[in-house]
């Protein structure tokens, strides 16, 4: 097998399929076939290999040796299908072993010579938008109790907590609001409210007082919104100083009260201790729509918020804006004077 076969079996692997051909021929340079025969192993539990395998021909089995010492089978690959993503971020040794179940030929990522941030640091553009989408699989195959190893082992969970929370306010981050909604919504088809909600005076914050004092006032906010939120809701922080929150079986009304909850409760916080004393209000623009009667999948849902957001920002911000004939309707009495 040559170039044009490693790049055929490249452009089928979700990883690499959003790749331009020029930068598929790149991720090839950084690729390898290599043969093993019936019963060899690819890697054993506890090595420390850090690739991404795809079949080119053959079957590989996944098994892991249990509490008492016996061998369990996980999982089975065909010709076509790749494994390997989660260990490829992971620092962890091997959970599994690995093993050809008939003569196998595997496309190996990257080559052996070379860890990961090597190719990385050689073509940083290329590997940014595969990085998007190993995150995404990755996310993906979470989800759907990977077919490695169970979702509750430490190891999982880490990285699982290393996708999808932010790390400056310990909510959930964009990517889960990505892609997370949308199986929430399939899959349980329930009434669900979203907001998008960013601070109108923030920048102020930053500007003023410096960028440490905003990411403490951030991590008060993120509080807040998580403090406020109702059981069951997920607060995120979906980018910069913006937040939305999922409310599973709220409808439009519900989402209504819960944004005028944090809009008050934003009002409330007290922050001199991070403005030098000097008195500050945070006031805030908020988003609420309600999935299936203003959206009909995780992305409209997404978009229609914040673009009630950005509404009510431009209608003089510190209120809630909803969905209507007007599109930005304010619900009655939520917009104080400024």
């Amino acid at each position: 097998m040559g170039t044009n076969e490693k790049v055929e079996l490249l452009r089928k692997t979700p990883i690499f399929a959003n790749l331009a051909e020029r930068d598929l021929d790149v991720v090839g340079r950084y690729c390898e076939f290599c043969d093993y025969r019936k019963g060899e192993i690819i890697f054993s539990e506890g090595s420390r290999n850090k690739e991404l395998y795809v079949i080119g021909k053959g079957e590989v089995l996944i098994r892991k040796t249990t509490d008492e010492g016996t061998s369990k089978d996980l999982a089975r690959f065909i010709t076509g299908e790749s494994f390997g993503e989660l260990d490829l971020l992971d620092t962890a040794p091997m959970p599994a072993t690995a093993s050809a179940e008939v003569d196998t030929t595997l496309l190996v990522f990257p080559v052996r010579r070379l860890s990961l941030a090597d190719v990385i640091h050689g073509h940083p553009e290329v590997f940014a938008v595969m990085l998007g989408r190993l995150l995404a699989v990755v996310a993906g195959r979470i989800r759907t109790a990977n077919k490695l190893i169970s979702e509750k082992t430490p190891w999982v969970q880490e990285l699982r907590k290393q996708i999808l929370i932010d790390k400056l306010t310990g909510l959930f981050n964009r990517t889960y609001l990505e892609e997370e909604l949308e199986t929430l919504l399939s899959r349980t088809g329930r009434e669900t409210g979203l907001l998008v909600i960013k601070p109108d005076n923030f920048k102020q914050i930053n500007d003023t007082y410096g960028h440490g004092a905003g990411d403490d006032v951030l991590k008060l906010m993120a509080g807040v919104v998580r403090g406020v939120s109702a059981e069951g809701a997920a607060a995120v922080r979906y980018r910069g100083d913006e937040f939305a929150v999922v409310l599973p079986g709220a409808d439009i009304r519900a989402a209504a009260e819960k944004g005028e909850a944090i809009r008050t409760a934003f009002k409330s916080m007290r922050i001199g201790q991070f403005t030098g004393g000097s008195p500050f209000t945070i006031t805030a623009s908020i988003g609420a729509a309600a999935y299936p009667v203003h959206a009909s999948d995780g992305t409209s849902l997404t978009s229609r918020a914040h673009a009630l957001m950005l509404e009510a920002r431009n209608a003089g911000g510190d209120r809630v804006a909803l969905p209507g004939e007007n599109e930005g309707a304010t619900v009655d009495g939520e917009a104080d004077e400024n």
